[in-house]
């Protein structure tokens, strides 16, 4: 044939492979149906309390996030003895179909409202007929499809379709006889039509495929008696075997579901449960099939509300056709969550696997995680995690990356090997069109053999069809693709171990160049994180100054969990739905709660009641000192320290302070002495300063200067406190993008409204600015500590932007080529300007408590209290505030934020200067507890220049103390805890002792190593 002729058949071809799925099931009768409506999800048992009525196809049933449950009825003719048979069922979104039982059969969907190949709508219901017996079926219908419901991209505000839309219809409710020999000859196309499209036009391959699909199609003659005739031309083809240059495949089955994300978390409770009961029907046909899952909060959702489903689980997994991937308790965002999180992501994901099925799960599985911190390959290889997966740094927006399997080495030197699946994809449909660009694609062809690929339908849960391993098996050995085969990711990583010294080696973050905005969008989620993240970890430390055997281990473990499962990759970086957050800030309410009732408990055991007393404990390794706003019971009278020396107290309109110094790990208690007329303090002006630093200010609200006193050098190189309003519509995603072009999209910078006079008291400093812009109001507290060159924008925002974005910035006096972020257990350094391609694109990074720009001799932090998003480009120090997009959740970041952001000039660089101290110290102040009394002694000390304690609580498993030192400067660091009792150094999360015991009198020196997190575990005497 010619080139034209070819043109010509392979259309025949296409349009007669469109037809075939369509033959597939025929015969078809309709089942008689009764529903029964509920607002939300009825378990099975409890089905028949709702109020049925007769439905029949066409007839709409629900609206967005509605439930109904629907019995279906027929009866099998009986000229179908020996048949098999199918149900074509499709009630608009999506679905779990039980037997009459109550045994969860397999999920169903009628697609993505992006992509209708993901639709998966025929059942197996009958596999030999008798002939006349009666079938019955249970569904439980979801008015939503598998990727939520309708939206629009940008609602109006009085829109009755803001939050979405949705119109459930019974589209189809039917039975008939399943044809799998049309179904093999679909199949059997459906991988050669793939070949066809990925060989050289010009190969004698594909002309001979061609040809014999023509051939095929003359032998069915539109005959489905015919199919098996026809199958036989393709035969030849199929049966030619793979080269030995093809490469090896680990098939997975992979289902990716987002705890939260287009649907609430309780919808992913019923999507879990569709999909783990449709692989676990897949593994019964298949025995070959292994199929995986991460996130242990899924198998407890299944444990807790479909306990027959997890027993079959757990069956699947003794036998070996189900694996247990992903140490995390959910796929957890790599950016935002703390140090301490990550390892309880850990520990907890870990110890769910090890209790439940006897599993050590030595891989992090991540695949859809926007970017990957440099303090994770340590924290992973001491949690026992030596492998890790993904696939998403292929979205990165401007710079390929160069690897896809190889040595990831983080801040300490750790190194983690580092899988990425070359399909670029975790929706891989196992075929040759997949296949074959991974093979050609694969960046270490040059030197390994295999990788792997996670076939299955993702995002919104489901996985591989029967279709996807068919198409699997019949790629095991064929010419031109490269060579499948079905395992697990622990087989295929312990076999790559043998070729890691062949890999090159990654250092420093894995940054993705894309889904900048969620470092920002739900500032309120983040905020609360952080300030939990914080509180649970004193509350910790306050239980562990009481016996071991009145710990509250049940209660820490489930506040942890609340908090572990809102660090989803879709929750906490603020790319969900409206309903998703309803929930998140619910649940962060009752952790504040659960914890402040903990607070309480503990203080009732270690305290004495005291009305003329309060005490406050410093849970961290730094002295604190500032200000601390009295109880009103203690306005008026002389406060007394320890030493019965009188505080210096400041009245500023209603409030009274007082200055506090407060010891590392300590409990101090305060007590009202005289009555006593406080100094009030006297108006300023538009300077602040005290004997170290003096900052000005306009009377636009800008820092015009900020003179250090100390070094006589001015820090400002322009002017500062600059709040700047941008347009903010990324070309896509919403909620999750920022482009570079918003620099360019400047609407308007704050000018103050109005002035309050300054506070000139002789302790802190403050000024009040109130500020107008967009439609948005915003009120400034500026405050300046005693004692300290830092400067506290208090700031309040009454948020009233669409697709605006709100930053400051200030402008200093130092140049560096790097800068300094903060980010979990460490920092990280980053170009502060654009030579290279790669640079450019971190416009917009990561830091957690501050940003540093500092030379060998003076340097500027800009600290807060709980954001995310920074820019440090040549001098100017830049933090995002707040944005607003409209998608997927119309109403994100509107109304009030509260929050600080601080500037810090220091003499020397970062590690010489106090600003890792005082960016902790901002972000956790001292816990109050007035009308109590104190002789508590914590019972650990820390002394060692850049030496944390980041944790005391008890061990997970036995009955001794945990205790976790971070080295935070970089550089090896000395020190010592004292203590009296016994102890021995662990992994993280626990399970392996390190050394042997040893007995402790006082001085337990220790050294460790650059950035190094190390635990142990302690009993008091």
């Amino acid at each position: 044939m010619n080139k034209k002729e070819i043109e010509v058949v392979l259309q025949r071809i296409e349009n007669w492979y469109a037809r075939l799925p369509e033959m597939i099931v025929y015969n078809k009768q309709d089942f008689n149906a009764e529903y029964g409506w509920s607002k939300d999800p009825t378990p099975f048992e409890n089905r028949r309390d709702l109020k049925y009525k007769k439905i029949k196809t066409g007839d709409s049933w629900g609206k967005k996030w509605e439930s109904a449950w629907f019995y279906l009825y027929g009866e099998i003719p009986k000229d179908w003895l020996g048949k098999q048979v199918a149900a074509d069922l499709d009630f608009s979104g999506e679905g779990l179909v039980y037997d009459s039982q109550g045994v969860a059969i397999q999920g169903i969907t009628n697609g993505s409202i992006w992509d209708q190949n993901f639709a998966r709508t025929r059942v197996t219901v009958i596999n030999e007929c008798r002939g006349g017996e009666k079938i019955e079926l249970w569904v439980e219908a979801a008015a939503n499809s598998l990727f939520g419901v309708f939206t629009d991209p940008d609602p109006e505000e009085q829109s009755p379709k803001r939050y979405g839309w949705f119109d459930a219809k019974v589209e189809k409710i039917q039975y008939g006889l399943f044809d799998k020999e049309i179904w093999h000859l679909y199949l059997d196309t459906r991988i050669l039509l793939g070949l066809v499209k990925h060989l050289d036009k010009k190969s004698v391959r594909r002309a001979r495929i061609i040809k014999s699909l023509n051939n095929c199609i003359n032998a069915f003659a539109e005959n489905r008696n015919n199919s098996k005739l026809s199958r036989e031309c393709l035969k030849v083809e199929l049966q030619k075997s793979a080269s030995a240059s093809d490469l090896k495949v680990s098939a997975i089955g992979h289902a990716h579901i987002d705890t939260g994300w287009l649907w609430p978390v309780r919808e992913t409770v019923r999507k879990t449960a569709r999909t783990f009961s449709t692989q676990l029907k897949i593994i019964d046909e298949y025995p070959q099939y292994i199929f995986g899952a991460s996130q242990p909060q899924h198998y407890q959702f299944m444990k807790d509300l479909y306990p027959e489903l997890y027993e079959r689980i757990k069956s699947a997994i003794a036998k070996g056709n189900w694996e247990c991937q992903g140490g995390m308790w959910v796929e957890a965002d790599c950016n935002l969550i703390s140090g301490e999180s990550m390892v309880r992501q850990l520990i907890h994901g870990k110890n769910f696997f090890k209790d439940e099925f006897g599993v050590d799960v030595d891989n992090l599985w991540l695949p859809d995680v926007f970017g990957y911190s440099a303090a994770l390959p340590q924290i992973l290889k001491k949690s026992g995690v030596n492998y890790f997966l993904t696939q998403k740094l292929s979205w990165s927006q401007f710079n390929e990356f160069p690897h896809q399997t190889f040595h990831w080495r983080g801040i300490d030197g750790t190194e983690i090997l580092t899988h990425f699946p070359p399909e670029n994809t975790y929706n891989s449909e196992l075929d040759t069109q997949f296949l074959l660009p991974a093979q050609t694609g694969f960046k270490e062809k040059d030197k390994l053999d295999e990788f792997i690929s996670l076939f299955g339908v993702g995002d919104g849960g489901g996985g591989p069809k029967p279709e996807n391993i068919e198409l699997g098996t019949r790629m095991s050995n064929l010419e031109n693709s490269p060579r499948v085969s079905f395992d697990t990711a622990k087989n295929f990583f312990h076999r790559l171990e043998n070729e890691k010294h062949c890999l090159d080696t990654w250092v420093g973050e894995l940054y993705l160049e894309l889904h900048r905005g969620t470092l920002t969008t739900h500032g309120l989620v983040k905020k609360q994180n952080r300030k939990l993240e914080w509180k649970l970890r004193a509350v910790e430390m306050l239980w562990s100054c009481i016996d071991l055997d009145k710990y509250p281990a049940k209660e820490l473990d489930a506040l942890w969990k609340k908090l572990l499962i809102n660090q989803f990759h879709d929750i906490i970086p603020g790319s969900s739905i409206n309903l998703v957050y309803q929930t998140t800030h619910k649940e962060y309410e009752e952790i504040h709660k659960g914890c402040d009732d903990l607070i309480d408990q503990s203080a009732k055991i270690l305290f004495q009641e005291d009305s003329n007393a309060f005490v406050l404990i410093n849970t961290l390794s730094y002295t604190w000192e500032g200000m601390v706003a009295l109880p009103k019971s203690f306005h008026g009278y002389e406060i007394l320290n320890e030493n019965g020396e009188s505080l210096k107290i400041q009245t500023v309109g209603e409030k009274e302070e007082v200055f506090v110094s407060l010891l590392p790990l300590s409990c101090s208690t305060f007590k009202k002495g005289k009555q006593s007329n406080h100094e009030r303090s006297t108006f300023g002006d538009l300077v602040i300063e005290n004997e170290l630093i003096r900052y000005e200010f306009s009377d636009k609200g800008e820092m015009i200067s900020a003179f250090d006193k100390e070094v006589g050098k001015e820090v400002l190189n322009g002017v500062g406190n600059v709040l700047s309003l941008y347009e903010d519509r990324p070309n896509n995603w919403d909620a999750w993008d920022i482009d570079f072009f918003y620099r360019d999209a400047l609407l308007e910078t704050a000018v103050a409204s109005s002035k309050s006079k300054g506070c000139n008291g002789t302790l802190s400093k403050q000024i009040e600015f109130k500020f107008t812009i967009g439609n948005s109001k915003i009120f400034q507290k500026i405050v300046l500590q005693p004692k300290s060159k830092r400067i506290d924008f208090q700031t309040e925002v009454n948020w009233r932007e669409k697709h605006k974005m709100l930053r400051v910035h200030f402008p200093v006096n130092v140049m560096s080529e790097q800068a300094t972020f903060d980010i979990q257990y460490g920092y990280v350094k980053r170009n502060s300007h654009r030579n290279t391609s790669w640079d450019k694109a971190k416009f917009e990074v990561v830091g957690h408590k501050y940003a540093d720009l500092s030379d060998h001799d003076y340097g500027v932090a800009l600290l807060n209290d709980c954001k995310y998003g920074y820019m440090v480009h040549d001098n100017l120090l830049d933090l995002n505030l707040l944005r607003s997009p409209s998608n997927p959740d119309p109403d994100a970041d509107m109304g009030k934020h509260e929050f600080t952001f601080s500037l810090l000039p220091h003499k020397h660089d970062l590690i010489r200067s106090n600003t890792i101290a005082e960016s902790t110290c901002l972000n956790q102040k001292p816990v109050m507890l007035e009308g109590v009394f104190s002789m508590l002694e914590i019972p650990i000390k820390l002394s060692g220049k850049g030496l944390e304690l980041t944790v005391l609580k008890k061990a997970e498993k036995e009955k001794c103390w945990i205790v976790r030192i971070v080295e935070t400067h970089g550089r090896n660091s000395k020190g010592a805890l004292h203590f009296n009792g016994s102890v021995n150094k662990c992994n993280l999360i626990e399970w392996e002792n390190l050394d042997e015991l040893e007995d402790v009198n006082g001085d337990f020196l220790i050294e460790l190593s650059p950035f190094e997190i190390r635990t142990y575990k302690i009993i008091f005497s």
